[in-house]
C-alpha cells in the first residue's frame, strides 16, 4: 500500500487524502498514517510553503501573518531520491 501512495504522489497534481483513501478503498485516516510513515522513512518530504498565497512574503514575518493568506492548509510533497529508485524497481 505505501508503495501504491508512493506512485500517486509522484504523478503529481492536485489530490486530497479522502481522494487518494477512496481511489485506494481504505480510510483517510489510514492514508495520513502511510504518508507520515513514508517522510519517516525518507521516500517523501514537504516542501516548505513559508510564503502565502499573494506573495507578499508575511509567512516569514516573525509578527505572524500581515494578510491573513497564510496557513491555507496545503501540503506539497517531493519524492526523494530515495523514493524514485525505489518506484523505478
Amino acid at each position: 500500500m505505501l508503495i501504491k501512495i508512493l506512485k500517486r504522489l509522484a504523478q503529481g497534481g492536485v489530490y486530497s487524502n479522502k481522494l487518494m483513501a477512496k481511489e485506494l478503498g481504505v480510510d483517510e485516516s489510514l492514508v495520513e498514517q502511510m504518508i507520515t510513515q513514508l517522510e519517516k522513512l525518507g521516500y517523501i518530504e514537504k516542501e516548505d510553503m513559508g510564503s502565502c498565497s499573494s506573495g507578499c512574503d508575511c509567512g516569514s514575518s516573525k509578527k505572524g501573518s500581515c494578510c491573513g493568506n497564510q496557513d491555507i492548509g496545503i501540503k506539497m510533497w517531493n519524492i526523494t531520491e530515495k523514493g524514485k529508485k525505489t518506484i523505478l524497481v
